[in-house]
């Protein structure tokens, strides 16, 4: 009977919670908290594989941590005390008597396992390099006419095949990977119909006509990227319609280059807010005193996530586009003279400098790889092209990098002043298009 007593004295009742789980205990008192912990843990429900591995420790009221070598009544912990159960931050140093034990820990914190999904990325990465190899060397030989193209054309089919697989097994990084490729080889497929005509002219043609179908067979077989393979799709019309108005009408090449790289750049600049805009999603204030008493209406907000993310695709699908049109013409204007090379110059800088209105991490990327890459294309052309240039070449894009460093590198920090610089300079830029246009077509 004394023994009862003893343990019924020695229990003290307590109220213990972890999250919203709670309970009303009573616990032995006079043992070290550390062997009470995981009874208390199963009690409340919270001891899983995921947090035991971290272990749980005892907090009193005001944040006191509940030492675990001690017991509760060693502690001055009392009955009706709120304790609170706690999974120890996993972030906290840990004491290890053991290096292997302190080696696996820190492997397994601190560097990314290589999972399946890695080899299986990696495997369409190393595929896709190889097609596009086997693409540039079927364009070599385009001059086989018949053979190449049929055999681009297959591959080119057979890719579309091969993206809609992986696209229906939820691997949409994979499936857009080989339906971009299979452009690649439909461009060549196209090169080859008609090998005898320049392939900047009546040829473009029907390499934008192969482009187009394919492009639009990707947006079909991979609905989960639709908008980038039909943009894909629009520049291949792009470069039907420059071979039609070239090789066909006899317009020079320099002159529809220039219009078809204005227009790219002016409408890159517009069109990406009007596809914001396509997400119809405006505030209506109220006017009238039984507008302002009327009950504010509920907003569905999946409604707004879907609206959303159809404005954002819509302005990402046409920054592809418009920057694909402007690319595919920068090699002409660059090898034509000074002045196509100014209009490209200006037409770049006036895409990255869009960039300061884009707040999407996918907008700023698209602007700013189209701009790069068109600087260093005309800048690879010119130099080929026109070797006089080289040396000032040399010196202006070696300036333009250690500017660039100095700027964001060195000093990254939000500056108003070159703000208005910028902005500034975005409208001479988009302004000196048209004179530039004119100058290098031979108008002024």
């Amino acid at each position: 009977m004394s023994q009862t007593s003893a343990a019924a004295a020695s229990l003290v009742r307590v109220s213990v919670s972890s999250g919203t789980r709670r309970a009303d205990l009573g616990v032995p008192g006079g043992i070290p908290v550390v062997e009470i912990v995981p009874e208390l843990a199963r009690e409340l429900g919270v001891l899983d594989s995921a947090q035991a591995s971290h272990g749980f420790r005892l907090v009193a009221g005001g944040g006191t941590v509940v030492d675990p070598d001690r017991s509760l009544a060693a502690q001055g912990i009392a009955d009706g005390t709120m304790l609170s159960l706690e999974v120890v931050d996993p972030s906290t140093d840990k004491v290890y008597d053991d290096v292997v034990e302190a080696v696996a820990d820190v492997v397994e914190t601190q560097f990314a396992p290589w999972t399946a999904r890695h080899s299986a990325g990696t495997a369409v990465g190393a595929a896709t390099v190889f097609f596009l190899c086997a693409a540039w060397a079927l364009f070599t030989a385009r001059d086989s006419g018949a053979l190449v193209a049929a055999v681009a054309g297959a591959v080119a089919v057979l890719l579309v095949g091969a993206a809609a697989v992986l696209g229906a097994r939820t691997q949409s990084a994979g499936a857009l990977a080989l339906a971009l490729t299979a452009l690649a080889f439909a461009a060549t497929s196209g090169s080859a119909v008609a090998a005898g005509d320049d392939l900047w002219g009546r040829d473009l043609l029907w390499v934008g006509l192969f482009v187009a179908v394919v492009g639009l067979l990707g947006a079909l077989a991979v609905p989960q990227h639709r908008l980038v393979l039909a943009a894909g799709a629009v520049v291949g019309v792009v470069a039907a319609a420059v071979g039609v108005v070239t090789g066909v009408l006899g317009v020079a090449m320099p002159t529809t280059c220039v219009v078809v790289f204005v227009l790219a750049v002016v409408l890159g600049n517009v069109l990406p807010w009007l596809g914001l805009s396509s997400s119809r999603l405006s505030t209506h204030a109220p006017r009238t005193e039984a507008e302002i008493d009327a009950a504010v209406p509920e907003i569905d907000r999946a409604q707004v996530r879907a609206q959303v993310t159809r404005g954002h695709d819509v302005m990402v699908a046409t920054s592809l586009a418009t920057g694909g049109a402007a690319l595919l013409v920068t090699p002409q204007l660059a090898a034509s003279g000074v002045w196509g090379t100014a209009l490209v110059a200006a037409g770049c800088v006036a895409t990255l400098l869009r960039t300061r209105h884009s707040r999407t991490r996918t907008a700023v990327v698209l602007a700013m790889t189209t701009g790069i890459v068109g600087v260093a294309l005309a800048a690879v052309v010119a130099a080929l092209a026109h070797p006089a240039w080289r040396p000032a070449l040399a010196v202006l894009l070696g300036t333009t990098g250690a500017v660039v460093v100095a700027l964001a590198v060195l000093a990254p920090r939000t500056r108003v002043r070159l703000g208005r610089v910028a902005d500034a300079l975005d409208g001479v830029a988009l302004v000196a298009l048209v004179p530039l246009g004119a100058a290098a077509i031979g108008v002024l």
